[in-house]
């Protein structure tokens, strides 16, 4: 076991491309999944996620996408009732943030029920062996934090734990939760139909903007998922360039370990929260991923359309915000 100061920044820098190259070379059933739960885990607290957290995150997404495959298959013919049992859904997200904006439980439930009504209804991709699919990636993910932790424990933490600002502002009218909802089944709904490659990633990220009681928090939300996003491009930049010269492995993995490095020293000493270096790590997983599977010209092209995606999603998530929440009148 290596002890350093350094030992959390070099497990999220690490581990999770380090998975995203075994899998890119190994083969995998679900691309991108199992690296980017990695990244989460080793970036939610600084110590080894419990046990039960990687159970329970696992049996989530295992019941609700064997759940959505067994819908889906149902109501083939009928894509609006499916549709409104996606709103459905969406909506007990929505009513549980309301109380908790952080609920793991919503979030993973936004996510896996994003990428299913893609997969079903955009990529028409069989979803029977997606839900234990998704259950091996979990702990697979969940497997490789417990490594690094193991491998690289303790050290400084990369950014102090802040509790979330508490919300004292009453809703407007009843209906919120449920404007929020039709707001994140218009975007996921809109996406599939214009058959938009980001239509997970779009959705999502609308879905965390607007999620949170506070309008404040979701705004900055939107604004650090916009700036991470652009710096992990450019971050990305040097992998990319590895792969379209298409130098061997070995050598676009060094450049994506040093890139990943250097990100996370210059997140540190901007003192980034621990909440935007997950999203910047997030990021750059999905972008090495890309630029990985790209093997021409045209990959800088996909990785600028890809952060125009997040921009307009931003960008949407914060108009609702807006919309939902106008400016109220001081007090005299």
């Amino acid at each position: 076991m290596y002890h350093s100061a350094a030992n959390p920044l070099i497990r999220v820098a690490l581990f999770p491309i380090l998975l995203l190259f075994w899998q890119y070379v190994f083969g995998t059933d679900l691309p991108l999944l199992a690296p980017a739960m990695c990244a989460v885990f080793l970036t939610t607290t600084h110590e080894p996620p419990p046990f039960i957290m990687v159970l329970l995150m696992g049996g989530i997404l295992f019941v609700t996408a064997w759940l959505q495959a067994v819908m889906s298959g149902l109501l083939i013919d009928y894509p609006q009732v499916y549709y409104l049992f996606l709103f459905g859904v969406f909506y007990w997200c929505m009513e549980r943030t309301k109380n908790n904006a952080q609920d793991v439980f919503a979030i993973l439930l936004i996510v896996s029920t994003a990428m299913i009504a893609v997969f079903t209804q955009q990529k028409g991709i069989s979803v029977e062996q997606i839900p234990m699919a998704l259950l091996k990636n979990i702990f697979i993910a969940g497997f490789t934090a417990y490594l690094a932790y193991f491998l690289f424990p303790k050290g400084e933490p990369l950014a102090e734990t802040v509790e979330g600002p508490s919300s004292d502002i009453k809703y407007l009218f009843d209906w919120q939760t449920m404007i929020k909802s039709l707001i994140i089944m218009f975007v996921l709904v809109c996406a599939i139909q214009l058959n938009l490659e980001q239509s997970t990633i779009i959705t999502v990220i609308v879905a965390l903007i607007i999620k949170d009681p506070d309008p404040s928090i979701g705004r900055d939300y939107g604004l650090r998922r916009l700036l991470t996003t652009y710096a992990s491009v450019l971050y990305a930049v040097p992998p990319l360039v590895m792969s379209l010269l298409q130098v061997n492995i070995i050598g676009t993995l060094g450049a994506a370990l040093v890139s990943a490095l250097f990100m996370g020293i210059h997140a540190v000493e901007k003192k980034a929260s621990l909440n935007s270096i997950q999203l910047l790590y997030t990021s750059y997983v999905v972008l090495v991923f890309y630029g990985l599977t790209s093997t021409s010209i045209s990959a800088l092209a996909d990785d600028l359309v890809r952060f125009s995606s997040v921009f307009a999603a931003v960008l949407i998530g914060i108009m609702s915000l807006i919309v939902l929440y106008p400016k109220a009148k001081k007090q005299p």
